[in-house]
């Protein structure tokens, strides 16, 4: 028996855990947490110990699939590239290469890849769930500070402040070692989550707020922080612009005022601003999904910016620090391999979304998927005839599951690369086998606190399933392209090439830091914003028609905003949450984690459920303007009765599932927040009804 041991990353979420593999004969048999990992130090979830269920499902996709007589059948490789080069050829010699579009989910790390390939192409057009994880937080904080807002230092943390955030089901090896830390040196703990969640429920201060009216919340957290002079004066009139209006801003988000937008008793918010304030150094953790789902969730991110840089947390230790990746302009979204940065100035504006959301031309996000439905549709601004997605089960993944599907069911092609097959792959002309994680070689360094880490391939992909990297390499060949690598060892040299060293020589390394830098701005003598200091007040946005100083919108399907249907819908809704053993909509169908959470469930206070006659654990319709779904409710004494809250990603199981347990099929995809592109999908009006003979 030939045996070995492969030291890895585990990529079936984007906390990417450091794993210890056991390869037996070519084989998986084994996985456990890699202790000497600098950053998740031997943890490994549900999902990290299923991977040899994952990589050896029944179901798993392991040969190219072609639609035929409405079903699929296998076929090679070569037809089936041939297939898809063909398509994408037909449709730039008569639409150009812009009606091309790609697009990814959130898995396996393609952004740089499927990047370099559009910009070889020519195509301007990636699409991804950003604006709906990260892309606000960038935006927000990057147009208020110069860098994102994404790496708190919990571990030095004298308080920690955790908005819409719930690391222990959502990063956990990635932030919960850091934040146990910081909890044990004594840390202050202040959440704001409509959830009972188990870090509210230890927090010191747990805001349980209304969903949708953060950013009055912030605004108040400010308003008590000046007028009690809990800021930072040195801070403040040496490195931002626009103090006094923002101070004239926030003056009316009084806690008395707050506490009727927000629910939040005005005493708890004073005393959480204050515990924010005078326990420096302090940070914020923003939740990648909590905050990037609102109507206003740019304005939300740049208050939380804010707050972080008037109370003198920016780029200290134990605040939110600054964590460029080692691999600089060539890290996962680097200007690099960005085809908006690299493409003629013509093609480049052509990308789907920059003409509604003008900020995206300087500073960039994938095309939020919303812009690419009309074109796909109504051919506005011109039309878009192939889409090839990887890892991306948008038909459940994105909200209003009924338009994804109406949307795609007018394009002229669709292909997808996935590990089983799914209501969005059914959708599709080919279905295309990708190796796992365990199977290819690759590099990573998305949020990774200024690391870059190796993924050595620890086995060969089962027969017939390709490296994704592979597969653009030989897209890219049969169109006979310029400009794209020849070899996926090309391409790893080439993410590396900042730092000089070789993918060969990289995997004998393990993994890669750069130090970290604190207050950068006092070297450099400038943050990277338009004046050079914290825009408080962003002037510059008024050029874009954006507001200089964030506001508050309430939400579009509100008891405040749309109180008639209140009436018919008494109940909100606030959805996405995490469940550990599942990432979004994937692994549904591995049997040690469906164990775990085999059916959708229903947080509804109890007194809410007995006044609708509900039992614990009953099957119910969950209703909103836009349809039903079925869900098992589930009593909880710690929500607001007034709230319910529901997970996403169900599907797998049940006939229709797409239909029946995709929450999806209830929200809605707009108004979209006017800067970012965001969902509103953490605010909705619904029902709750008793299933017919229950």
């Amino acid at each position: 028996m030939e045996s070995k041991i492969v030291k890895s990353i585990c990529f079936e979420c984007h906390s990417r855990c450091g794993v210890v593999l056991n390869i037996e004969n070519g084989r998986l048999t084994g996985i456990k947490g890699d202790k000497d990992h600098p950053i998740s130090r031997g943890y490994i979830c549900p999902k990290g110990a299923a991977n040899a269920e994952i990589v050896y499902h029944p179901e798993r996709i392991t040969t190219p699939l072609v639609r035929k007589n409405g079903g699929f059948v296998e076929t090679s490789w070569d037809h089936a590239l041939s297939m898809i080069s063909d398509k994408i050829n037909d449709a730039r010699e008569k639409f150009g290469a812009e009606s091309v579009v790609f697009g990814s989910g959130t898995t396996r790390g393609m952004a740089p890849y499927l990047n370099r390939f559009l910009t070889a192409f020519g195509s301007p057009n990636f699409m991804a769930p950003s604006n709906m994880s990260g892309g606000p937080i960038v935006m927000g904080s990057a147009a208020t500070c110069g860098f994102g807002l994404v790496d708190p230092d919990y571990a030095n943390s004298r308080c920690m402040l955790l908005w819409a955030h719930n690391p222990e089901n959502s990063w956990p090896g990635l932030y919960m070692n850091d934040i146990n830390d910081g909890l044990k040196n004594g840390a202050k703990l202040i959440v704001v989550d409509p959830r009972g969640t188990r870090l509210a429920k230890k927090a010191d201060h747990w805001l349980q707020i209304r969903p949708g009216t953060d950013v009055a919340l912030a605004l108040c957290f400010m308003h008590v922080i000046i007028e009690n002079s809990l800021y930072d004066k040195h801070f403040v009139d040496n490195w931002t612009d626009g103090f006094d209006a923002l101070q004239n801003h926030v003056a009316e988000f009084t806690p008395e005022r707050t506490e009727e937008i927000t629910w939040v008793p005005a005493e708890q918010i004073k005393a959480a601003a204050a515990a924010f304030a005078e326990n420096a150094p302090a940070s914020v953790g923003a939740g990648m999904g909590g905050v990037c789902q609102a109507n206003d969730a740019f304005d939300l991110n740049r208050s939380l910016t804010i707050l972080s840089a008037i109370t003198g947390n920016l780029e200290v230790p134990g605040g939110n620090l600054r964590c460029p990746p080692p691999t600089h302009r060539r890290s996962c979204y680097g200007s690099d391999h960005d085809p908006f940065s690299n493409l003629p100035k013509e093609q480049a504006q052509k990308k789907l979304g920059i003409d509604r959301f003008p900020l995206i031309n300087f500073i960039p996000i994938p095309s939020p998927p919303q812009t690419v439905w009309p074109a796909i549709a109504e051919e506005t601004p011109y039309p878009v005839k192939v889409l090839g997605l990887f890892a991306n089960n948008s038909v459940c993944a994105y909200p209003n599951s009924n338009r994804v599907r109406e949307v795609y069911e007018k394009l002229d092609f669709l292909f997808a690369v996935d590990y089983f097959r799914t209501p969005t792959t059914a959708m599709a002309d080919v279905i295309l086998p990708p190796a796992h994680w365990t199977e290819r070689d690759d590099v990573e360094d998305l949020l990774m606190k200024s690391h870059v880490f190796c993924q050595p391939k620890a086995m060969e992909p089962l027969p017939e399933c390709r490296d994704e990297k592979q597969i653009l390499i030989d897209l890219a060949e049969k169109l006979n392209m310029d400009g794209f690598f020849k070899t996926v060892e090309e391409m790893l040299d080439y993410r590396l090439a900042y730092m000089d060293v070789t993918y060969d020589a990289f995997k004998q390394m393990g993994w890669y830091k750069t130090p970290v830098t604190y207050k950068s701005y006092e070297k450099k003598g400038k943050f990277r914003t338009p004046t050079g200091k914290v825009a408080l007040h962003a002037g510059y946005l008024e050029g874009l028609g954006i507001s200089p100083l964030p506001i508050f919108r309430e939400p579009s399907e509100s008891p405040v905003s749309q109180p008639e249907l209140y009436q018919e819908y008494p109940l909100i809704l606030t959805t996405g949450g995490r469940l550990l053993g599942y990432y979004h909509s994937s692994h549904r169908n591995i049997a040690s984690l469906r164990k775990r959470a085999p059916d959708p469930e229903l947080e509804i206070h109890t007194e809410t459920a007995k006044n609708l006659d509900i039992q614990d654990g009953e099957w119910v319709y969950l209703v909103s303007p836009r349809g039903r779904v079925e869900i098992r409710a589930r009593h909880s004494e710690t929500i607001d009765p007034r709230v319910v809250q529901s997970p996403h990603g169900f599907w797998y199981g049940m006939e229709d599932g797409w239909k029946r347990l995709n929450i999806n099929m209830i929200t809605d995809d707009e108004p979209l927040c006017p800067v970012s592109g965001s969902v509103p999908i953490k605010a909705l009006l619904c029902r709750v009804e008793k299933m017919k003979g229950s």
